[in-house]
């Protein structure tokens, strides 16, 4: 029988410390230097970070270095256009995330990540693809419903998403949005963030049905626009939008002439 070494508590502290500090040295490669290296550099750094949270699942530093590395790497591929790996670093951000769920910071990382990844497909007409981002996205925001954060990326989501699918209003990827941000938009009348958000969704529409000359749909959804910027007379970027919206509902009437 082996008795166990006074030294031995002492080794596994200083083997942590020693990983705790590699891990800081890795999230610092791929935040610094993962963008100018081939992807096989950022896998090779990546897998080691991974390697270490797998060696010590409890240490926080370590796990919140993996979890903000796959949160860089998701916007790094998004701006190269390799979906394929942006969506399977999101894939292992919520693996993290399902093994530590009681932990509410990477439920915000995911939450972000999600949005980030949307925003970056709205350069591709993927609905599928959006429609389940959003899906995660709502789960999320399910168990963590009064969390403000989680709800401004579910609000950026859905600007983003109706921004890309809304611009043919025939269209039932864009009703089914509206529908959805809508009624998000009023359980949350009084949050300045989202309204702002929903008001960008409504710009897009306008944009839309001012181009096709829908009067009557027009006026409706400037009705909600004006609705929203009276409620936040000092918002200046509400203000703006109606603004901006005011002036894109005229290219109807110059049509109309």
């Amino acid at each position: 029988m082996k008795i166990p070494s006074p030294f031995d508590k002492q080794s596994l502290t200083d083997a942590e410390d020693l990983a705790q500090g590699r891990s800081k040295e890795l999230f610092d490669l791929i935040i610094h230097f993962a963008s100018n290296q081939p992807n096989t550099e950022f896998y090779i750094w990546l897998n080691e970070l991974q390697q270490l949270n797998l060696n010590f699942p409890r240490n926080k530093e370590i796990r919140d270095s993996l979890a903000k590395s796959m949160k860089h790497a998701i916007r790094m591929f998004g701006e190269r256009k390799a979906f394929a790996d942006m969506l399977f670093i999101l894939d292992e951000l919520q693996s993290l995330y399902k093994k530590n769920f009681e932990f509410e910071i990477l439920c915000e990382y995911l939450a972000e990540g999600i949005s980030v990844a949307i925003s970056f497909l709205k350069g591709t007409w993927d609905a599928e693809g959006t429609s389940a981002l959003l899906k995660r996205l709502r789960d999320l925001l399910r168990k963590n419903d009064e969390n403000s954060i989680i709800k401004l990326h579910y609000a950026r989501s859905y600007s983003s998403a109706v921004n890309r699918f809304c611009s043919d209003r025939h269209n039932f990827t864009c009703d089914k949005l509206l529908f959805e941000f809508r009624m998000f938009a009023n359980k949350n009348r009084d949050e300045e963030e989202i309204q702002y958000e929903f008001s960008q969704g409504l710009i897009s529409i306008i944009g839309t049905l001012a181009r096709e000359s829908r009067i009557e749909e027009l006026e409706s959804v400037m009705t909600e626009l004006r609705k929203i910027a009276s409620r936040f007379p000092n918002s200046e970027k509400i203000q703006l939008l109606l603004t901006r919206g005011t002036i894109l509902s005229t290219l109807a009437d110059k049509r109309n002439e």
